[in-house]
């Protein structure tokens, strides 16, 4: 009864048992039944059709008997290993075997003892673990992972390499430690609500290195949970898109600049100044509007080329960048005219900044020619008034500012 209680226990058990003498192939004298589990049936083993040589991976059987060997004759009692058994369909599942030595009154080990556990999934789980690490060290993206209060409990080489900082000089402090732009309470307080919630966060936002340097980064943030639903980690992770932001800003100027000066280009005044009579009006105020062109310039392209008439446009555009007086927004509105926005303005002031610009202009000395001279006309907007409004009272000034001798400045 004792010896069936026993099998009963051992059979049910995910622990295999086996007792075989430490002679030749190891001949098995016990073998529980759940050692089927691997698809061999105990009785291929008892009548030794099969041994532990044709069932253990041949790397691990040398060394193996090479450790059992050693132990047996050091007089130790118990080795413990992990290794491959083979299953009939050719794969192989990892195993934890431990052995334990059973002696003769002279000494020499005469029978094993030894428990056979299936060990796969854990070793599987431990590789790809390791496999996971070595992806996350090796990535080019930027990986945090953070403990529930926010403190960095690893981060990867690719952070380190771009900011700089140590690994030491990281853990345990907090990502400000980057002197992020998510310091901004406003920005945080949205980032912590969402993460906190379970969402996922996502936001191009700017970093700092060590040095001082800023970079943007795209970054992600993602709550992980346990096993009872609670959040316990964050694991951010992060492109560095700096190469990109920096291209979207060149052709964001590209955009708004004129190709030949660099001064605001027409696209882009007039959505200035769109934008800005929308929010004067809305406050009951008004703008102001200066428009210029060079006189007689079609005279000079035609008598000394249009190149020095590249030139001249080059040196006014110099001017005017030099030029403050007042002046909230500079551009060319094209061809050889030239408008200037005013957000507060007075007339009289104006005016005052206008015959600067003029007087500026005919006494600078310009490289291919001795004197050029602007005329200028000025306007303020009205209530209810458009852009387009604003610019034809701007147009007929400057029209009078020709008609009445050139070098001027008229009002409208």
């Amino acid at each position: 009864m004792q010896q069936k209680i026993i099998d009963l226990i051992n059979n049910n058990s995910e622990t295999v048992v086996f007792y075989c003498e430490y002679a030749p192939k190891w001949p098995v004298r016990y073998l529980t039944d759940n050692f089927a589990a691997f698809g061999y049936e105990p009785e291929a083993l008892y009548r030794q059709k099969l041994c532990y040589q044709d069932l253990i991976h041949p790397k691990d059987l040398a060394l193996l008997e090479q450790e059992v060997a050693e132990k047996a004759r050091d007089g130790d009692s118990h080795l413990a290993k992990t290794i491959r058994l083979r299953k009939p369909d050719g794969d192989y599942a990892w195993v934890d075997i431990r052995l334990t030595f059973e002696r003769g009154a002279a000494g020499d080990v005469t029978h094993l003892l030894g428990k056979i556990v299936d060990v796969t999934d854990k070793v599987q789980a431990e590789e790809r673990l390791k496999i996971f690490a070595k992806v996350i060290e090796q990535t080019a993206d930027f990986v945090k992972i953070t403990d529930r209060d926010g403190r960095l409990v690893f981060v990867n080489q690719a952070l380190l390499d771009k900011t700089g900082y140590s690994e030491d000089e990281l853990l345990g402090k907090t990502p400000g430690m980057l002197k992020s732009e998510m310091q901004d309470q406003a920005k945080a307080k949205a980032l912590w609500e969402k993460i906190l919630s379970g969402q996922v966060y996502q936001n191009r936002i700017m970093n700092r290195c060590k040095d001082g340097s800023t970079y943007h980064e795209d970054t992600t943030i993602s709550p992980i949970f346990n096993a009872d639903g609670e959040i316990e980690y964050f694991v951010s992770t992060g492109k560095d898109v700096s190469e990109q932001v920096k291209m979207q800003q060149a052709l964001n100027e590209m955009a708004m600049k004129d190709v030949l000066t660099g001064l605001c280009n027409r696209r882009h005044l007039m959505g200035v100044i769109e934008q800005a009579m929308a929010e004067r009006q809305r406050e009951g105020k008004l703008v102001g509007m200066i428009l210029f062109d060079v006189d007689f310039f079609k005279e000079i392209n035609d008598r000394y080329g249009h190149d020095v008439g590249d030139e001249v446009l080059l040196e006014m555009a110099d001017i005017l960048k030099n030029f403050s007086a007042g002046i909230d927004h500079v551009g060319r509105w094209g061809g050889e005219e030239f408008l200037l926005l005013v957000l507060e303005p007075e007339l009289s002031t104006m005016m005052d900044a206008a015959n600067q610009l003029r007087e500026r202009i005919e006494r600078h000395p310009f490289a291919k020619i001795d004197r050029v001279t602007v005329s200028i006309g000025v306007t303020l907007s009205r209530l209810g008034d458009s852009p387009a409004d604003l610019f034809k009272r701007a147009d007929q000034a400057l029209y009078q500012a020709k008609h009445n001798g050139r070098n001027r400045v008229e009002v409208y």
